[in-house]
């Protein structure tokens, strides 16, 4: 975030933030000591007050958007440790609960890692073209069916995991007709639908599709024998950090991993982890976790065809 500021700083001008923050109301002491969700969140609320008719905040808070999306339009590089985390993550029995991965990024990592590994995501929307999100598509699954099947039990395919995109995609568009939500190509989309930072992000989750995914996050936490692991998020949205808490006071098998290399700053989540049995701390990046994560390999779903 202090390098994303740094960026929005030179872009957009020095003397055209600190003029924007005395009009929006927003103090600044150290221009490069600045909190963007709170400068946003203050820029946000001005707008709605005026009803977008401020042409001047308007503009730059739509060029800090767009310095976002770009920082965000990232080509997946080929030491990225996003292929090898699903390769080993999803290594488990067929018949079990499938992998479901919940982000706040708007980046399109997992995405290309999913392509380049043949894996399938099931993420809301619809197989047919154009895509467009409907929640009830997390309630299917793939199988694959035989005639020649001995059993009646279904044989579910290989290599499949559901994506939940909690703050928006930079492959989602609005059809302002319809209202609709589609997929579309995210190099080319200049007004993606993502919540940006600001305080209004916890109003605006409460819309479709961000309501059903927060939804589905809240139903998987209360499941018996949950597995909750926690990568490189810094416990900064407070409805989502009420859901996890929440849920660890409420469901008593719920186990709680929670990776960062910066894991000693989180000083109340280490009161929290010395309080609770259900709750460990690891101290590594992405990269190390993918690394060691433990990789079953008698149900390597890449040389499975079944189980």
């Amino acid at each position: 975030m202090k390098k994303l500021w740094e960026e929005i700083v030179n872009k957009c001008g020095k003397e055209s933030i600190e003029k924007l923050g005395k009009k929006i109301n927003y103090k600044i002491d150290d221009i490069t000591r600045v909190n963007l969700e709170e400068f946003l969140s203050h820029a946000s609320l001005y707008l709605l007050l005026y009803h977008d008719t401020d042409s001047e905040v308007k503009e730059i808070v739509n060029k800090i958007k767009q310095i976002i999306i770009s920082n965000c339009t990232i080509i997946m590089p080929e030491d990225a440790p996003h292929k090898e985390f699903l390769k080993r993550i999803t290594a488990r029995k067929l018949k079990h609960n499938r992998l479901k991965l919940f982000t706040t990024n708007y980046d399109m990592l997992f995405e290309q890692a999913a392509n380049e590994c043949g894996f399938t995501m099931i993420d809301g929307f619809t197989f047919t073209f154009p895509r467009v999100f409907n929640g009830n598509n997390y309630d299917y699954d793939i199988v694959i069916r035989k005639n020649s099947r001995i059993t009646a039990q279904e044989n579910y395919a290989g290599k499949v995991f559901h994506l939940y995109k909690l703050h928006g995609s930079l492959d989602w568009e609005k059809d302002e007709e319809s209202g609709q939500i589609r997929k579309c190509d995210f190099a080319n989309n200049k007004m993606p639908v993502m919540i940006f930072p600001s305080s209004i992000k916890y109003e605006t989750s409460y819309e479709q599709p961000f309501f059903e995914m927060m939804s589905r996050f809240q139903t998987e936490l209360r499941m018996d024998n949950a597995l909750l692991i926690i990568i490189g998020y810094s416990f900064g949205d407070k409805h989502i950090n009420s859901m996890i808490f929440e849920a660890l006071e409420l469901n008593h098998s719920l186990q709680l991993v929670i990776v960062d290399p910066y894991i000693d700053n989180f000083e109340e989540i280490i009161k929290r982890t010395e309080r609770s049995a259900n709750i460990m701390l690891i101290k590594c990046d992405f990269n190390e976790l993918a690394l060691n994560y433990p990789y079953s390999y008698a149900y390597s779903q890449e040389e499975m065809g079944e189980e």
